[in-house]
């Protein structure tokens, strides 16, 4: 099940087929109820129902659609020696990465795409944050993936707070707040 609150004040839902109509009704009039970021009236109806679901808040942003291009961001293969050392081979075709002494210290890339989009998927290793190592890969990810004619996403759960700084050092404009109810 996924509910959202659109950047216009908008609620939405939609359910699994599977799940039993009175449930989605009484989920609905939950959903409706809560005032964001706050979801534990929605919490409370599933832990009422004795329904053994994890429940997930993310936020997500789309780029503007100007990005400066950055000479010190490499686009490697997820084949690359180094690309496996740093675990991101596992990902997509194309991995942005800033390197320092030859080894990779920040890296982003499409956790998901499709024809139409993408969702970044970024990590700097911990002694390189702070630095805006995150901010200039993603950036680099985000131009490609608009030069390729689709819309780059970013997303974040709602309690990862460097994640949300970094939403707001890329200057990205949120579209929706989401809640993701999954079967545990």
């Amino acid at each position: 099940m996924l509910m959202a609150q659109l950047a216009s004040g908008s609620l939405v839902a939609y359910y699994d087929e599977a799940l039993a109509r009175d449930l989605q009704e009484t989920l609905a009039a939950s959903f409706v109820r809560i005032e964001f970021p706050n979801i534990d009236p929605l919490r409370d109806v599933l832990k009422k129902q004795n329904l053994q679901y994890g429940v997930g808040h993310y936020k997500t942003y789309v780029f503007p659609s100007i990005l400066v291009n950055d000479e010190d961001v490499l686009c490697l293969s997820k084949h690359d020696k180094k690309v496996k050392e740093f675990g991101f081979d596992g990902f997509a075709e194309k991995v942005y990465a800033v390197e320092r002494d030859d080894k990779i210290v920040s890296a982003c890339v499409s956790a998901r795409e499709n024809g139409t989009s993408g969702e970044a998927w970024v990590y700097t290793a911990p002694e390189f944050r702070q630095q805006g190592f995150a901010q200039r890969v993603v950036n680099a990810w985000a131009g490609s993936v608009i030069r390729a004619g689709k819309v780059p996403f970013y997303s974040h759960k709602i309690e990862n707070a460097v994640s949300a700084n970094l939403s707001g050092r890329l200057k990205l404009k949120p579209v929706f707040e989401e809640i993701a109810i999954s079967r545990a």
